[in-house]
């Protein structure tokens, strides 16, 4: 083919309108039959348009400049060289500077922008099917799958025609327009394969995303080979005389989809990328031919390795021929060799290792995917409390986890209503609302293998959902202060009762026996910790005020009681003492009457004598033995009387 002819043109804005008919195809059929795997099918095709909008792009100023050079040519024929200077006639090539420009600059910085486009157009999707939880399935998928396998053939042969082609002489800038076609065409089989498994209904919920997903980690690998062909070709050796190669040709995609195996592509795209022929080197002549058989073995030993699986002692396994269970019992610890991989699988699962579930929060630190990664996790009662470095104590006002829920649980004046059984529906009693965050971890082992395995598609959120479950209806009927003081160990005891019923034979029958539910991670919310922490502290003064009554009252009552009753006993005391003494006088009255009426001067003298000697018993007397009474005496009146022989200390004296 001639350096002027216009066909590469041609065939180049022939593959942009094919393109741009693929993109609207599959544009329209993705939102009618909402087949998600056609997105990486559509991305495909828009880079398919602007890949053959810029080899049309080059092939016309390659055209120009050639049919520049020819004229040029004509003009020295014609008239010989008659100029001054040599390089008079370089102002003439406008055509060949603007391709060369066109080749060196506008090219690399498309091959640019296409990469930074697939990786962040690639990463924004992704992102948003992560955040998807439930994709739609089509209505009538068959005829939209019917639709697309016929694009898929007509895609794989006009890029196959192109890829041909692309070896004619001026037209290799057309090899990555099928390269980009066929690639198109292979996500349009993808897309109807996850329709027709729609149909039929083979994974009719995962299908479709899944190899959407696999079709957009190619785009996103495709992505980031552009940008690498970007940043190397500033470092590749030029050889005088070579043929350019488009940058934004696809090595990956030319091992595929170019004719001549996998080693020649590899082979040219080294030559391409080092200066020099590395393909005519005897090591890689001997790699060539040795590199196919032993991957071949390789792969066939590493296929066999599939016969043989190994179950550990904490494992049991489920093993499957053909997608069929062959038994529901579970195959215990041991070696078992069986048929390689796909017919037929062993699934293991750790059925003595304690797992955990987490309800009413999500852990920091990724602790949550370690676990599911199957990492050992502790032991029942020996989980670190966070929020404190020591690990024994929760600061209601600190964060303990990544993100915690709030729970509404119900406070009644009187405390010890603990569930909806022991609760009066006729109650009229004003009930307040709290709000408690509740981080339960809840420790499982699994009881039934099969149902755990095939009953549920994912029995640990099936567990964590029947155990929020239950957990809002025990928080709904439980007092808030005695959940959070007294009344942890006897609701983690009825929670785990109620979740081990929910999850047992007569409800969802995951197959899960349950070990250990934890209320350690009880608290108020953290936004209102501080002030919680002040609310429990006026209750605590409140309390201690209380009790320092009630000690005044124990100290001080049986004081006045003992008081008061010694007062009414001396009364008592005194009203017998004045009654018996009174009646004791008026019977001594009467009886001294009686004696002096018999004998008044004995009763006289008696009475006298009587005084002297009850009255005089302590007193000084003096005896004055006189019989006249005209005599004066002198007598001394004082407590001591002088000292005379008798009060000498002679024992003294002696010493």
């Amino acid at each position: 083919m001639s350096d002027t002819s216009r066909r590469p043109e041609r065939m180049a804005w022939v593959a942009a309108i094919i393109s741009l008919v693929f993109f609207i195809a599959g544009a329209t059929i993705s939102k009618s039959a909402t087949c998600t795997a056609l997105v990486p099918g559509c991305l495909a095709g828009i880079v398919a348009i602007i890949v053959s909008l810029a080899s049309a792009g080059r092939a016309r100023f390659a055209r120009r400049g050639a049919e520049e050079a020819i004229q040029a040519e004509e003009h020295l024929r014609a008239h010989g060289r008659a100029d001054l200077f040599e390089d008079s006639d370089e102002t003439a090539k406008l055509a060949a500077r603007t391709s060369q420009q066109y080749a060196n600059l506008f090219v690399p910085a498309l091959t640019f922008c296409i990469g930074i486009a697939l990786l962040i157009s690639g990463s924004i999707i992704w992102a948003k099917w992560g955040k998807t939880l439930v994709f739609p399935i089509a209505q009538a998928p068959l005829q939209p799958a019917a639709v697309l396998t016929l694009f898929f053939l007509v895609g794989v042969v006009i890029g196959s025609y192109y890829i041909g082609s692309s070896r004619e002489s001026g037209c290799r800038w057309l090899r990555p327009c099928g390269a980009w076609l066929f690639l198109t065409a292979l996500c349009y089989l993808g897309a109807a394969l996850a329709l027709l498994g729609e149909h039929v209904g083979w994974m009719a919920d995962r299908l479709d995303i899944g190899i959407a997903k696999i079709l957009l980690a190619c785009m996103l690998v495709l992505g980031a080979e552009a940008l690498t062909s970007f940043v190397i070709e500033f470092y590749r050796p030029r050889s005088p005389g070579e043929e350019l190669r488009p940058l934004f040709e696809s090595r990956l995609l030319a091992l595929f989809t170019e004719p001549g195996g996998i080693a020649r592509n590899v082979a040219s795209s080294l030559d391409y990328q080092f200066g020099f022929h590395v393909s005519e080197v005897w090591f890689y002549r001997f790699v060539e031919r040795t590199v196919a058989p032993f991957a071949a073995v390789m792969i066939a030993a590493l296929w066999l390795q599939t016969c043989f699986v190994v179950v550990r002692t904490e494992e049991n396994a489920i093993r499957e021929r053909f997608g069929r269970v062959v038994s529901q019992a579970p195959l215990a610890p041991g070696l078992y060799l069986k048929l390689p991989a796909p017919f037929a699988r062993i699934y293991k699962f750790p059925v003595e290792r304690l797992q955990l579930v987490h309800v009413g929060y999500i852990p920091s630190g990724g602790e949550k995917d370690k676990d599911h990664a199957g990492h050992d996790e502790p032991a029942p009662g020996m989980e670190d409390i966070q929020g404190d470095p020591s690990g024994r104590v929760m600061v209601w006002s600190k964060t303990h986890h990544r993100e915690e829920f709030p729970f509404i649980v119900a406070s009644r004046p009187e405390a010890g209503v603990d569930s909806a059984e022991t609760t009066d529906p006729t109650d009229e009693q004003p009930v307040s609302a709290y709000f408690l965050a509740a981080s339960v971890p809840v420790y499982f082992r699994v009881s039934n293998l099969y149902d755990y395995a095939y009953r549920h598609a994912t029995p640990k959120k099936a567990l964590e959902k029947i155990a929020s479950k239950e957990l809002v209806k025990y928080l709904a009927n439980v007092d808030f202060f005695r959940i959070l003081t007294s009344g942890r160990a006897q609701g983690a005891q009825l929670l785990r009762e109620r979740i081990q019923q929910a999850v047992g034979p007569e409800g969802a029958a995951l197959g899960i026996e349950i070990v250990f539910v934890g209320l350690q991670g009880l608290h108020p919310p953290v936004y209102v910790g501080e002030a919680f922490d002040e609310v429990v502290g006026a209750m605590e003064e409140k309390h201690e005020l209380i009790l320092k009554g009630e000690t005044y009252q124990i100290q001080r009552q049986p004081a006045a009681e003992a008081a008061a009753l010694a007062l009414v006993t001396q009364a008592q005391g005194y009203q017998f003492e004045r009654v018996q003494v009174s009646q004791a006088e008026a019977e001594r009255f009467g009886k001294q009457m009686l004696a002096f009426d018999a004998s008044p001067n004995l009763f006289v003298l008696r009475s006298f004598l009587d005084v002297l000697e009850n009255e005089g018993r302590n007193v000084r007397k003096y005896v004055i033995g006189t019989e006249t009474s005209d005599e004066t005496f002198v007598l001394d009146l004082e407590e001591k009387l002088r000292p005379d022989l008798l009060d000498l200390d002679l024992e003294r004296s002696q010493q």
